[in-house]
C-alpha cells in the first residue's frame, strides 16, 4: 500500500497542508470582502441553524479528529518500538496498521480544521482578534509544529518498509519525534480553551490588556486539562483503532483475517480500557483545578446547571464499562481453561450493576407540588446516593470490577509453577477485598465531614487506593505467572460477531461522550468569551438546554462516524489496490 517513496511524501505532506492553508486564507479574505461587515458587537450570522451550532460542530469534529491523530500514534510508536526489540513481526504488522489509520486521517483533520480556521474569524472577529493580541505568537508556532507532525508523519508511515533492520531504531526515533510534536501540538491548543475558560489575573488584565504572555498561556486548567486530553486522545485513538478491528473482523473473509482482526481489536481495546482508567484521577485533578480559579464556576459545572449532565454522563460512562466487561467475558471462551472462570462472572456483573446503579442516581428529580409535599427535595434513600460521595465509590468499585474482569482474562489460560503460588492467590484475595471495603469505608465516611475534607484528602486518598491495587495485583500476576504452565494458545478468531459490535459500542458511546463534555467545558464559562474579560454579547449569550445539546453533540457523532466510515472504506479499497499490484495512497 505504502509504495511511495519518503521523499516524494514529504512533499506531498507539504502540498497538501499548504493547499489547506491556503484555500483557508484565500477563502478568509474572499468572504471578508464579499459579506456584509459584522455588527457593533463584533458578530456575523451563519444562515438557519447560527453561528454557535455551526461553530460548535465543526470544533467539535476537529476535535475528534485532532484526539484521534493525536492519540494513535502513542500506542503504535511504542508497539513499534515492542516489535523492534522482542523482533516481533506479528507486532509490527499491527502497528504499521496502526499507523495507516491516523496517517490517512490526517487530511480529514486537516480538512475539518480548515473549515474552522475560516468559520472563527469570519462570525466571531472581535473575539479572535482578542485571542490573536493576547495569544498570537501561539498561532504561529502552532502552524510550524503543524507543518512538522505533517512531514515527520508521511516520513514515519512511508518509510516504514524501507526502514527495517539495522535502520529499525531509527524510524522508531522518527516515531517518538512525531509524538512531541503532537504532544506540543495539544500544549498549544490546550492553552487557548485554558485562557478562555480560566484566565489568568498575572497574563491579563480585567479589560483585556496583555500583562504577561506566559502569564497568559500559564492559565489553572492548562496542565490538567492538557494531561486530560492525553489521556483522552489515547483511549479514543484506542477505541477508534478498535471499531476499525471490529468492522475488518465482521467483513473478513478468511479465518486467518478473522484472527489478526480479533487479535488487533482486543490489543486496541485494552490500551483504551487500560488509559481509562488513569482518567477518574485526572478529571478530578482538573475539577480541583476549576474549583481554585474560580468556586462559582465549580459549583456550576458540578452541581448547578450542569447537575444532570454528570447523571447522563454516568450512564454513558456505566454502558461503556458494561460494554468492556461484556466483551472480556465473552473473550473466556476462546481462552483454553476460561471456563473455569465463568463462575465469578455473575459477581462481577453483579458489582458493576450496583456500581453503575449509584453512579447514575440523580440528587433531586423533577417532583409534583404534592409529592416534593410528601417527599421534601430529595428521596430519603436514593438521595444519599445522588452526591459525590456515592459517586467517588460507585467509580472506584466499578473500575475495580472491570480490571479483575480483564485480569481472569489474562490469567485464564494459564497455571502458575511458582511455589508461593497458593499464597498469591491468597494475597489477591485479600487485596481485592481490603481495597474494596476501604473504598466504601472511606465513601460512608465522607458523608460525615466537610466538603473540603472529602474533595482534599479523602477523595484523593480513595483513588490512591485504586491505583496502588492495581499496580499490586499487576505486580503479583506478573511474578506468579512468570514462567506459568500454558493450557493453550488463544483461539483468536473464534469469537461471535456480537463481540465486534460491543467493541463498536465503545467507541460510538464514548464518541457521544466527549461531544457531550464538550459542551459542559464551554458552558462553564457562561455568557464569556473569555471568562470574565470578552462577553459573549451575540444572541446565542445563553447556555442551551441539555436535550438540546444532545441532539447537537448526537449530529456531531452521525456526521464524525460517516466520515470515520468513509476512512474505512478507503483503506480497504487501497487495500485491494494493492493486493492486484497498482500499490498507491
Amino acid at each position: 500500500m505504502a509504495d511511495v517513496s519518503p521523499s516524494k511524501s514529504l512533499i506531498k505532506g507539504v502540498i497538501k497542508l499548504t493547499l489547506f492553508l491556503g484555500v483557508g486564507f484565500a477563502v478568509l479574505f474572499i468572504l471578508n470582502k464579499v459579506l456584509s461587515a459584522p455588527t457593533e458587537d463584533g458578530y456575523r450570522f451563519f444562515p438557519v441553524i447560527g453561528s454557535r451550532v455551526w461553530v460548535w460542530i465543526i470544533a467539535q469534529l476537529h476535535l475528534n479528529f485532532a484526539a484521534f491523530v493525536l492519540g494513535v500514534p502513542i500506542f503504535a510508536v511504542s508497539m513499534e518500538f515492542m516489535s523492534w526489540r522482542r523482533n516481533d513481526e506479528r507486532l509490527d504488522r499491527i502497528a504499521y496498521d496502526f499507523t495507516k489509520l491516523f496517517t490517512l486521517a490526517y487530511t480529514l483533520t486537516a480538512a475539518v480544521g480548515t473549515i474552522l480556521m475560516i468559520s472563527l474569524p469570519v462570525l466571531y472577529p472581535k473575539f479572535i482578534d482578542h485571542l490573536m493580541k493576547i495569544l498570537g505568537p501561539t498561532w504561529w508556532v502552532y502552524v510550524l509544529v503543524m507543518y512538522i507532525e505533517t512531514l515527520v508523519c508521511y516520513y514515519y508511515f512511508y518509510s516504514w518498509k524501507q526502514m527495517k533492520g539495522s535502520k529499525k531504531g531509527t524510524h522508531v526515533a522518527i516515531g517518538g519525534l512525531l509524538n512531541i510534536m503532537g504532544i506540543t501540538m495539544l500544549l498549544i491548543t490546550s492553552s487557548w480553551v485554558g485562557y478562555m475558560t480560566t484566565p489568568n489575573p498575572h497574563g491579563v488584565s480585567e479589560t483585556g490588556e496583555l500583562i504577561n504572555r506566559w502569564q497568559a498561556i500559564k492559565s489553572y486548567m492548562w496542565i490538567p486539562l492538557s494531561l486530560h486530553r492525553l489521556f483522552a486522545n489515547v483511549v479514543f485513538g484506542a477505541g477508534i483503532a478498535a471499531a476499525y478491528a471490529a468492522y475488518r473482523f465482521i467483513t473478513a473473509e478468511t479465518d486467518e483475517q478473522r484472527a489478526y482482526y480479533d487479535w488487533m481489536g482486543y490489543t486496541s481495546a485494552m490500551i483504551s480500557i487500560g488509559f481509562s482508567l488513569i482518567l477518574p484521577g485526572i478529571g478530578y485533578l482538573l475539577g480541583v483545578e476549576i474549583y481554585s480559579f474560580n468556586e462559582q464556576m465549580g459549583i456550576q459545572l458540578m452541581g448547578g446547571f450542569f447537575a444532570w449532565l454528570w447523571v447522563m454522563q454516568a450512564i454513558l460512562i456505566g454502558a461503556i464499562l458494561m460494554f468492556v466487561n461484556y466483551y472480556l467475558w465473552i473473550s473466556l471462551n476462546k481462552m483454553p481453561g476460561g471456563e473455569r472462570y465463568f463462575k465469578y462472572v455473575k459477581y462481577l456483573f453483579i458489582v458493576n450493576l450496583l456500581g453503575y446503579a449509584v453512579w447514575l442516581t440523580p440528587h433531586s428529580i423533577a417532583l409534583s407540588l404534592e409529592e416534593a409535599r410528601r417527599m421534601g427535595a430529595y428521596h430519603p434513600v436514593l438521595g444519599s446516593l445522588g452526591v459525590m460521595a456515592s459517586k467517588n465509590t460507585a467509580v472506584v468499585v466499578s473500575y475495580m470490577a472491570t480490571f479483575l474482569s480483564f485480569t481472569i482474562f489474562k490469567i485464564s489460560n494459564k497455571e502458575p509453577i511458582v511455589s508461593w503460588a497458593k499464597l498469591g492467590h491468597t494475597i489477591r484475595a485479600a487485596v481485592i477485598v481490603l481495597s474494596t471495603a476501604a473504598a466504601i469505608a472511606i465513601g460512608i465516611y465522607s458523608y460525615m465531614v466537610t466538603s473540603a475534607v472529602r474533595v482534599k484528602v479523602l477523595s484523593p486518598i480513595q483513588f490512591g487506593i485504586f491505583f496502588l491495587s492495581i499496580i499490586i495485583l499487576f505486580v503479583l500476576d506478573t511474578m506468579m505467572y512468570k514462567g506459568a504452565i500454558v493450557i493453550g494458545e488463544p483461539r483468536w478468531g473464534k469469537m461471535p460477531e456480537r463481540s465486534q459490535y460491543a467493541l463498536i459500542g465503545i467507541t460510538v458511546t464514548f464518541t457521544w461522550l466527549m461531544a457531550m463534555m464538550g459542551y459542559m467545558r464551554s458552558g462553564g464559562r457562561q455568557f464569556w468569551h473569555v471568562y470574565g474579560i470578552v462577553k459573549d454579547t451575540s444572541p446565542d449569550a445563553y447556555l442551551p438546554t441539555h436535550g438540546y445539546a444532545a441532539v447537537v453533540s448526537s449530529i456531531v457523532t452521525v456526521i464524525f462516524f460517516a466520515l470515520i466510515g468513509l476512512l474505512f472504506w478507503s483503506i480497504m479499497k487501497l487495500e485491494k489496490v494493492a493486493d492486484k499490484g497498482g500499490a498507491q495512497t
